[in-house]
C-alpha cells in the first residue's frame, strides 16, 4: 500500500532542517506518541552532510479480535533507519520488525522523506513509502491500520518539528 503524507510549515527550510536532524527530535516527540509504548534512538551520526539515525519502536495498540492470536509483542516493536542527505533535503528510510529474521519476508516498509522551499519562506515535507504485509486473509486491513499509525506519528512529529523550529 503506498502513502504520501505532506505537512506545510510558515518556517524556513534552513530552520526547519535544523529540527529534523536534531538529536534532540525524538526526546521531545515521544510523549506525543499516543499508541507508542516506548521509543529509543539507537543511532544519530551527523557526518560529510549526511544523518544517519535509528529509532527504536515498541507499539501499544489495541489489537484487533482477529489479530490477537497471530501478533505477538515482538511483532509490534520495529526499528526506523533513515539517512538525511543535508544538500539534498532528503533521506530514504526502511523499517525493521523485530521479528525472527526467517519471518521478515512478511513485511517491509520503505520510503522517502523530504523537505521544499515553498513561497514566501514557508517549507512542505513530503513523507512517501510503501508498506506492505505479505500473509493471507487481512494484509490490506493490516496496512490500512498500520498505515494511519504512520500518519498519526507524522502528524505528531510535525508539531514537534513547529517546537522545535522556533526555539533554534
Amino acid at each position: 500500500m503506498h502513502f504520501e503524507i505532506t505537512h506545510e510549515f510558515d518556517i524556513p527550510l534552513d530552520a526547519l532542517e535544523l529540527a529534523v536532524i536534531s538529536p534532540s527530535l525524538m526526546e521531545k516527540l515521544a510523549h506525543r506518541l499516543q499508541n507508542v509504548e516506548s521509543v529509543q534512538q539507537k543511532e544519530h551520526v551527523l557526518m560529510d552532510g549526511r544523518l544517519e539515525r535509528v529509532w527504536s519502536y515498541r507499539a501499544n495498540v489495541r489489537l484487533p479480535a482477529f489479530a490477537k492470536s497471530y501478533v505477538t509483542p515482538e511483532m509490534m516493536a520495529w526499528d526506523e533507519k533513515s539517512t538525511y542527505v543535508i544538500s539534498k533535503h532528503r533521506s530514504d528510510w526502511t523499517i525493521t520488525p523485530h521479528v525472527k529474521p526467517e519471518w521478515r519476508k512478511y513485511f517491509s516498509a520503505a520510503g522517502t522523506y523530504s523537505l521544499s522551499d515553498l513561497a514566501s519562506g514557508r517549507t512542505k515535507r513530503t513523507v512517501s513509502g510503501n508498506v506492505e504485509l505479505r500473509v493471507p486473509v487481512f494484509s490490506k486491513v493490516v496496512e490500512k491500520l498500520i498505515v494511519g499509525e504512520v500518519k498519526k506519528t507524522f502528524d505528531a512529529e510535525a508539531e514537534t518539528l513547529r517546537e522545535l523550529a522556533t526555539l533554534v
